[in-house]
C-alpha cells in the first residue's frame, strides 16, 4: 500500500504547493502522482488513517483528493474529520460511486469542495485542483490579514493597560506568567487563548483608582466598594473585546469570569478549563499579596472553595508546594480565629511588623489586640494554626 511521499526529480518541490492523496487503489494513486507531481508536491496514503497522519506530520496542505470506498473509516467521514481539524484544507471527493446520495452526504458532511467521478479527465482534475489551491491560499492569506489585525488589536489593548496602570499592567503580567504554568502542568489546550483572557481580564484596571490598585498589590484589606470595582474588572473589557474576531473563546472566558451565566450548552471544554484557571491565577495574585509563603496563600484559596481542586493540586505541583495534611494545621482569617488555637506562622500587619509569634497560644487580650491593629493598619490573612 502506498503512503510515502511522492518525491519528483526537481529539487524545489517543497516550493510546491501540497496536495494529500488518498485512495486503496495503488494504479489510481500511481496515475494521478503522474497527472499531478509535476507541479505539486504528493503526500500519498491507501487509507484514512495514514492520511490523518500524514495531515498531522505535514502543514500547509493545500488540498485532500479522497477515494469513497476504503478500509476503516470511509472517504465521507475521512473529509468530515479533515473539515473539523483542518478546516482550511479544501476536500475533494474522486470516486467511482457517484450516486447523488453519495454526493449529498459528502457536500453535507465533508463540506466538499469539487465532486470528481471516476475516470476524471487530467483536464477536469487540473482544474478541480487548480481551484482549490487557489481557495487554499486566498483562505491563508485572509487568515494572515486578520490574525495580524487580532494581534495589533489586543496589543494596543495591553499597550493602554501598560501606561494607564504599570501596577495594573504587572499585575496582569503576574497573572499571565501562572496561567501559562499552570496550562503547561494540566497540559490543557488553547494557551495562547488562555493568555489572551488572563490578560483581558484585567484590562479594567485603566478604571480602578490608583490608591484602590495599590492597596490590592500589596495585600492591605479593600472596603466592600472597593472590592465590587475589583471584582466588576472583567466585565469592564467586554465591550472593547467583543467584536474582535477570532477570539470568540476568550471573550467568552472573560464573560465567564466577570459571573455570566453561561450558554444553553454550557461553555466549550476549553473556555471551562480556562475559567478555573484563570480564576485561580488572579485569587492566588491576590492571596499571595496578602500572605509571606506560597503556602499560605494556598491554604487561603483552598480555605475559600472558590478554585477547582485539580487546578489547586496543579498550583501546588508549580509552586512546590507539599499537599497539607488536614489534620496538621488550619487556615484561618483573623475575625475567625477563638482562644485557645495554637499559632503555626506569625501573624503580621501589612506593614511588616509581627504581632504575634509563632507557637503561641491565643487569649481574649490578643484577639481584641488584633481587631484593633486591623481596624488601622491591617493584618496578612489567613493565619495557620496547628491542630
Amino acid at each position: 500500500m502506498r503512503t510515502e511521499l511522492y518525491r519528483s526529480s526537481d529539487a524545489d518541490t517543497i516550493k510546491k504547493p501540497t496536495l494529500l492523496l488518498v485512495d486503496d487503489d495503488d494504479v489510481m494513486l500511481e496515475t494521478l502522482s503522474i497527472q499531478l507531481g509535476r507541479d505539486h508536491r504528493l503526500l500519498m496514503a491507501g487509507d484514512a488513517e495514514q492520511a490523518l497522519k500524514l495531515l498531522a506530520a505535514n502543514e500547509n496542505v493545500a488540498a485532500v483528493v479522497s477515494d469513497v470506498k476504503m478500509p476503516g473509516m470511509d472517504g465521507i467521514e475521512l473529509l468530515g474529520k479533515i473539515q473539523q481539524d483542518y478546516p482550511d484544507v479544501i476536500r475533494i471527493l474522486h470516486s467511482g460511486h457517484g450516486d447523488m446520495k453519495t454526493v449529498i452526504a459528502a457536500i453535507n458532511s465533508g463540506g466538499v469542495y469539487r465532486y470528481l467521478a471516476k475516470p476524471a479527465t487530467r483536464s477536469d482534475i487540473m482544474d478541480a485542483i487548480k481551484g482549490a489551491v487557489t481557495r487554499h491560499d486566498h483562505a491563508m492569506a485572509e487568515r494572515k490579514m486578520v490574525d495580524t489585525t487580532l494581534k495589533t488589536s489586543v496589543q494596543a489593548l495591553f499597550g493602554i493597560l501598560e501606561l494607564s496602570s504599570p501596577l495594573g499592567f504587572a499585575r496582569a503580567g503576574r497573572i499571565r506568567k501562572l496561567v501559562g504554568e499552570l496550562t503547561a502542568a494540566l497540559e490543557l489546550d488553547g494557551l495562547w487563548e488562555i493568555e489572551v483572557a488572563a490578560m483581558a481580564s484585567q484590562i479594567g484596571a485603566v478604571s480602578v483608582p490608583a490608591e484602590v490598585m495599590s492597596k490590592l498589590t500589596e495585600g492591605a484589606n479593600l472596603t466592600l466598594d472597593e472590592q465590587r470595582i475589583v471584582n466588576a474588572m472583567p466585565g469592564m473589557v467586554l465591550p472593547l473585546i467583543k467584536d474582535i474576531p477570532m477570539i470568540e473563546d476568550v471573550v467568552s472566558t472573560v464573560r465567564g469570569l466577570a459571573g455570566e451565566k453561561p450558554p444553553a450548552g454550557g461553555w466549550s471544554p476549553l473556555v471551562e478549563g480556562a475559567i478555573s484557571v484563570v480564576r485561580t491565577a488572579i485569587e492566588y495574585d491576590t492571596a499571595a499579596a496578602r500572605s509571606r509563603t506560597p503556602e499560605i496563600a494556598i491554604h487561603s484559596l483552598t480555605k475559600q472553595g472558590t478554585c477547582a481542586p485539580h487546578v489547586l493540586a496543579a498550583l501546588r505541583q508549580v509552586k512546590g508546594v507539599v499537599s497539607p495534611d488536614s489534620n496538621s494545621t488550619h487556615a484561618y482569617a483573623i475575625a475567625e480565629l477563638q482562644v485557645g488555637m495554637r499559632l503555626a506562622q506569625d501573624v503580621m500587619a501589612t506593614n511588616g511588623l509581627v504581632l504575634i509569634g509563632s507557637g503561641t497560644v491565643v487569649t481574649e487580650a490578643m484577639l481584641d489586640r488584633l481587631v484593633n491593629f486591623s481596624r488601622v493598619v491591617g493584618l496578612i490573612e489567613p493565619v495557620l494554626t496547628a491542630a
